[in-house]
């Protein structure tokens, strides 16, 4: 039974890091998408109907098996649909293996009903540990009734109920500390992905992403034959607001022009931090004349925008912004950034606050 028990825990344990490597972007605390549910619970039902199969025995050849953890998870991060698509695999596999039997049929009944019950847990506002336990209370409850109906002889009975309380238990438990194990790592890993995509401070895409996109949408329009622009956006005399009012001032002022840039935008465009006071935005599909009115817009936003700093100070600030277009003027879509980047040294230049 040992063995057997083994072999349980290790399917399972299986199971859930294949789970959690497919979908690890997702944060199942949160919401998941009806795709992966769905996938969710087909992978609970796999490992269920595996359950099956490496049933244990235990007193007197009687079979019991740990399929309704798998179930419990389903429901625990999917909800009604995962837990139900997993409840139908391992009832057609359970039919399919077993057949159709008094036995069977009183499992399966059985086996929705429970799934629904953990499904109405997993709904409530409860937190992690509390919905573990009581889910897996419910399981052994559910376990012993099924037993106490399907089984006649009072010695076997009790036999059989010990041994699948102590099997749920201790499965349970090991389960329980692998995902929260998983849940850590996969947070840490989204964490990672997200901070080496976006700035830190803004949340806007960081440069390294900039240059991922921009060279994604350059060859896109290219084989499309369509227009696309560049604004190179800088804060004037930032240097002197951080001396005068603090770095922390600074900072705000970031956050909130780094606000003003998207509202400014289309909503399909793509505003960067690439470091410092500057900022880019990629126009997609927009021709010099409509990136030129884009990009006035931004710096007279900016102009009139009253930023709060430390101390509940209002000042105001003014950009300059540099602005590169392809097919036109920009005829070689390679040096769209660079045009960009010499039209931006061009407006401070020749005074600043404007657009060149």
């Amino acid at each position: 039974m040992i063995s057997s028990l083994f072999i349980n825990a290790t399917i399972i344990i299986s199971f859930l890091y294949l789970g959690s490597q497919i979908l690890k972007s997702e944060n199942f605390i949160m919401s998941i998408s009806i795709k992966d549910k769905t996938l969710l619970g087909i992978l609970c039902g796999l490992a269920g109907c595996i359950l099956i199969f490496y049933s244990i025995h235990t007193y007197n050849n009687v079979l019991i098996d740990l399929r309704v953890i798998s179930v419990l998870i389903a429901a625990f991060y999917g909800g009604y649909i995962s837990s139900v698509i997993a409840t139908f695999m391992i009832v057609f596999f359970r039919i399919g293996y077993y057949g159709i039997t008094y036995i069977s049929v009183i499992a399966s009944i059985s086996l929705f009903i429970i799934s629904l019950i953990f499904s109405y847990i997993s709904k409530t506002k409860l937190s992690f540990i509390k919905k573990y336990i009581i889910m897996s209370l419910v399981n052994i409850i559910y376990g012993v009734i099924l037993y106490s109906v399907l089984v006649d002889d009072l010695k076997v009975l009790s036999m059989v109920n010990i041994s699948f309380t102590i099997s749920t238990i201790i499965v349970s438990i090991i389960v329980y500390y692998t995902l929260k194990y998983i849940s850590k790592t996969n947070e840490l890993y989204r964490k990672l992905r997200l901070e080496s995509t976006k700035d830190y401070l803004t949340g806007l895409n960081n440069v390294r992403e900039f240059d991922k996109l921009l060279n994604m949408h350059i060859n896109s329009a290219v084989e499309k034959n369509e227009n696309i622009s560049i604004l190179m956006i800088d804060i004037d005399f930032f240097k002197h607001i951080n001396d005068t009012y603090g770095h922390s001032s600074g900072d705000l002022i970031l956050k909130q022009l780094s606000n003003l840039l998207v509202k400014s935008c289309r909503s399909f465009d793509i505003v960067s931090r690439n470091g410092g006071e500057e900022f880019t935005t990629i126009l997609l599909d927009c021709d010099y004349g409509h990136a030129f009115t884009i990009a006035e817009r931004m710096r007279k936003a900016v102009e009139e925008y009253d930023f709060i700093i430390e101390g509940n100070k209002e000042i105001h600030i003014t950009v300059s912004i540099g602005v590169g277009a392809y097919p036109y003027p920009t005829e070689e879509i390679s040096t769209i950034l660079k045009v960009a980047d010499d039209a931006l040294y061009n407006a401070k230049r020749s005074g600043r606050n404007k657009v060149c």
